[in-house]
């Protein structure tokens, strides 16, 4: 047996389509709604930056497009017992740089997670709970946790793996690409900040020949912008294609629509701890600390016009945070019809029928048009609402910083369990080393807390699925997280290329394929 590494977790149209097909290029060119910020896998953990270094980096369990598990690095896990986990590395895996993926990389990887300094959103959340890696041999490795761990193969699915040779350094020298080593299908080419990631071919990748020589992510944030340069042929697939854009591109046949369900919901986050949190006029009363405030503000929504209005149909109406597929969602919970009369009743009850204002901030990715509609819905129950929509570069830090009363962005379930909501966002903030680090409505109950640790503790599916039912109908219930539709990943190119929409939205280059 080999020595322990301990984890010191902090707490932390006419178109005109290209010349050439894709299918006889050796370049795919993508445009992105969202460039990665970072070249570091353990660096501000959003959709953005896992979803292009995940073209670069991998992790030790995989997802397929459904969000099923399958082998990645390691290509076989089992318990050993209730706090230790072994896992099988695959053998004769490379990282870019020629040397040999072992045990080794591991412990130091995940010894790294934790530990980067000034990180805005660190991908600790997934390691919560263990406590150390034992390197058993080149290809085997232990890893020891606190208790119970049900959900630590999924967890895995986020932690990007790096060598050993490289995981004591920091995020500038990830940027710079001196460290940006990883074993995934393509390795760097170049990158900059809001420029183009250029990606080159892995001729040794372990999972075969991949389809294209170089792939290049070239940030288009302007949605117009962006199917324009698909019609135009500078780009030969875009993500997250404007709503109002899918049918007819959907209907053309020299084009490509990719739609399907995803994991992303459109969620409100009401402050619920502050006496008088910033954008909120109420005579420096917060409201939103009644729970009879906040299921107004639910009740007030109609979701179905939502999705089918607003969202173009590529969306569905629900309250809860999370898919309702995911494990421990509620699956078959009827949608609540908007009912103003009995919102307003219940802002009377709470003693505002006179109402109170409010700032709504709002996340630019998809929600613009949303907040404007749960504003109008709020101001007719007698909530003067006002919608401030917070550019992406400064959202993330203004929402770290808890300068936002009531917010709207979207929330993804990456682990494919409501787990990673409740843990995160539920959980109280600052009592468990990894837990409650996205709550930023300030919410905190010692029993649910002690619930949600049952929950993850739990290794019966059944059971572990009942509890966490449970917790996921409380914070519908008392309107902590208020759901409002789940969004649909479209993604469309060339009629040459061939993919699947993932569920978790993500774009990997290596899936896309000549048809």
């Amino acid at each position: 047996m080999g020595v322990v590494t301990r984890l010191a977790f902090g707490l932390s149209l006419a178109l005109a389509l290209p010349a050439v097909p894709p299918a006889a290029a050796q370049t795919l060119r993508i445009g992105m709604q969202a460039p990665p910020s970072t070249l570091d896998p353990h660096w501000l953990l959003n959709l953005a930056n896992t979803g292009a270094l995940r073209n670069i980096y991998e992790t030790l369990v995989m997802r397929d497009d459904q969000m099923a598990l399958r082998p990645g690095l390691a290509e076989s896990w089992r318990v050993v017992d209730d706090t230790t986990w072994e896992f099988r590395l695959r053998a004769g895996v490379k990282f870019h740089d020629g040397s040999p993926l072992t045990s080794e990389d591991i412990a130091a990887s995940f010894q790294r997670v934790p530990n980067v300094p000034g990180n805005p959103n660190p991908y600790s959340i997934y390691l919560s709970g263990v406590t150390g890696v034992e390197v058993v041999d080149a290809l085997t490795f232990r890893i020891r946790t606190s208790g119970p761990l049900p959900i630590l193969p999924t967890n895995l699915t986020q932690i990007f793996i790096v060598p050993k040779s490289v995981a004591g350094l920091g995020n500038p020298e990830f940027n710079s690409g001196q460290a940006a080593i990883g074993t995934g299908p393509f390795r760097l080419g170049s990158w900059s900040t809001n420029a183009p990631l250029v990606l080159r071919r892995n001729e040794e990748w372990w999972g075969g020949r991949v389809p294209w020589e170089q792939a290049v992510l070239t940030p288009i944030p302007n949605d117009p912008a962006r199917v324009a340069a698909l019609l135009a042929g500078d780009v030969d697939f875009i993500n997250n294609v404007p709503l109002q854009d899918a049918g007819r591109i959907g209907a053309d046949r020299r084009l490509a629509l990719f739609t399907a369900p995803s994991i992303y919901a459109v969620n409100i986050y009401p402050d619920v701890e502050r006496a008088s949190p910033p954008g909120v006029d109420a005579n420096g009363q917060n409201p939103m600390r009644d729970v009879r405030v906040r299921r107004a503000m639910s009740l007030a929504l109609n979701r179905e016009g939502i999705a089918r209005q607003i969202m173009e149909g590529y969306a569905e109406p629900t309250d809860q945070p999370v898919p309702p597929f995911v494990f421990g969602a509620i699956p078959d919970r009827a949608l609540p019809a908007a009912d103003i009369n009995a919102a307003r009743a219940l802002l009377a009850e709470a003693g505002w029928g006179q109402g109170f204002g409010l700032n709504l901030f709002c996340s630019p990715n998809r929600t613009p048009r949303i907040c404007q509609a749960i504003a109008s819905a709020w101001t007719r129950i007698g909530i003067r609402t006002t919608v401030e929509v917070v550019p992406q570069a400064t959202f993330l830090t203004r929402r770290n910083r808890r300068e936002y009363g009531v917010f709207v962005t979207v929330f993804g379930s990456l682990t494919g369990e409501t787990s990673y909501l409740l843990s995160s966002q539920i959980h109280t903030s600052g009592t468990v080393p990894g837990l409650g680090t996205l709550n930023f409505t300030g919410y905190g109950v010692a029993a649910v807390d002690a619930e949600i640790a049952r929950a993850r503790a739990t290794l019966d599916d059944a059971e572990r699925n009942r509890l966490l039912r449970a917790l996921v109908q409380r914070t519908v219930d008392e309107a902590l997280i208020i759901g409002v539709g789940l969004v649909h990943s479209a993604h469309a190119g060339s009629a040459n290329l061939v993919t699947k929409a993932r569920a978790d939205e993500e774009v990997l280059a290596v899936e896309i394929r000549p048809r």
